[in-house]
C-alpha cells in the first residue's frame, strides 16, 4: 500500500511538474517591432514608458523586437516570429502581400512627405534629369525609392539611366557624405544627418506622395487575439493624443533618441502626421505605391488591397 501511494504522489508530481512546464511553454506573448525609423515616434513612447506592459500585465508578455528595416519585418511575420510591425512603408507591405505573407494592415503609423528625400552633395547636380549616370545609394522598393523613380520620369530617365546600389539608409548617408555616391534616398533623421555633413535635398515627398507607413499585424495572431490587438491600438491612439497635448515631452524624447538638438526634433516632429485612421486619400495612396511596385516589376503577382485591410 505504502509503495502504491509512493508512486501516486510520484505521479502527481510528475504531473504538476509536466503542467507547469506546457503552461509556461504556451505562455500568451505579443511581439511588435521596436523600429524607430523615420520617426516612429508612439513607438519610442511606448517602450520608454512600458505602456503595453503595464496594460497588459498579468494577461499577455509583451516582446519588443528589434529588426532593422521594414522587410526585416515582414520576413519575421511570415516566420510567426511577429505579430505587430509599425512604421512599415506601403511598398514593403504590399510586396511582403505579393509574396504570401497573410498580414492585414490594422492602421497608419505615419505620413510625411518630408520625411522622404533625395539628397546630393555635388553643387553640380541641380535637378533630377542631372543624376543621369550618376551613382545613387538606397533601398529599392521603398517609399523613397518610388519618389527617386517618379523624379526620374519627370526629367524623362529611366531607373537604368543611374547606377543604382541598393543598401540600408544609414549605409546610404555614409556613403554620400564618403563622396562614394552622388545621391542617396533617405529617410526621417537620416536627412538631417546628411546636412550636417553638408548635403542638401534635391527633392522630397511634397506634391509627389504622401510618405505612408503602415501598421501590420499577422493574421493568425489578428484573429486569435482580437481584443488584444483592438486595446493595443487604442492605447497607442491614447500616445498619439498625448504628442499633441504634451509636445514639449516629446520634443525631448525625440531629441535623445535621434541624437538631434530639441530645435532640429521639434522640426522633425513637424514632418509627421501619427493619425492613425486610414482614409480614402490613403487608400490612393496605396494604389499608387501598388502602381509603382508593377510598373518597376518589383511585383509581378496580382493583390487585391482593399482585402488586407482589417
Amino acid at each position: 500500500m505504502k509503495k502504491v501511494t509512493q508512486r501516486l504522489l510520484l505521479g502527481l508530481a510528475l504531473m504538476v511538474t509536466l503542467f507547469a512546464c506546457v503552461s509556461y511553454s504556451k505562455e500568451k506573448a505579443m511581439n511588435i517591432a521596436m523600429w524607430k525609423l523615420p520617426l516612429n515616434l508612439p513607438a519610442i513612447a511606448a517602450h520608454e514608458d512600458g505602456t503595453y506592459e503595464k496594460a497588459f500585465a498579468g494577461k499577455i508578455k509583451i516582446n519588443h523586437v528589434r529588426l532593422p528595416s521594414g522587410p526585416k519585418q515582414i520576413q519575421a511575420i511570415g516566420a510567426g516570429q511577429l505579430d505587430i510591425g509599425e512604421g512599415l512603408g506601403a511598398s514593403a507591405v504590399l510586396v511582403g502581400a505579393a509574396a504570401g505573407v497573410d498580414l492585414k494592415i490594422i492602421g497608419v503609423c505615419s505620413r510625411s512627405p518630408r520625411g522622404f528625400a533625395v539628397v546630393v552633395n555635388s553643387p553640380e547636380i541641380k535637378t533630377a534629369a542631372d543624376l543621369k549616370g550618376k551613382k545613387v545609394a538606397g533601398v529599392r522598393g521603398s517609399v523613397v525609392h518610388q519618389l527617386y523613380v517618379e523624379l526620374m520620369e519627370e526629367a524623362g530617365l529611366r531607373e537604368k539611366d543611374a547606377e543604382f546600389y541598393p543598401t540600408t539608409l544609414p549605409s546610404a548617408t555614409v556613403a554620400l557624405l564618403a563622396g562614394r555616391v552622388d545621391a542617396a534616398l533617405l529617410a526621417g533623421t537620416e536627412i538631417i544627418r546628411a546636412q550636417r555633413g553638408g548635403a542638401r535635398i534635391l527633392a522630397d515627398g511634397r506634391g509627389r506622395l504622401n510618405g505612408l507607413s503602415l501598421i501590420v499585424a499577422r493574421t493568425r495572431f489578428l484573429e486569435e487575439n482580437n481584443d488584444v490587438v483592438k486595446q493595443y491600438l487604442s492605447l497607442r491612439k491614447n500616445i498619439i493624443t498625448e504628442i499633441k497635448i504634451n509636445p514639449d515631452r516629446f520634443i525631448e524624447i525625440t531629441a535623445k533618441e535621434t541624437g538631434t538638438s530639441p530645435e532640429e526634433a521639434k522640426d522633425i516632429m513637424s514632418w509627421y502626421d501619427f493619425s492613425d485612421k486610414i482614409t480614402s486619400t490613403d487608400m490612393i495612396e496605396l494604389n499608387k505605391t501598388l502602381s509603382y511596385l508593377e510598373k518597376t516589376q518589383i511585383i509581378r503577382e496580382k493583390i487585391d488591397i482593399m482585402r488586407m485591410i482589417y
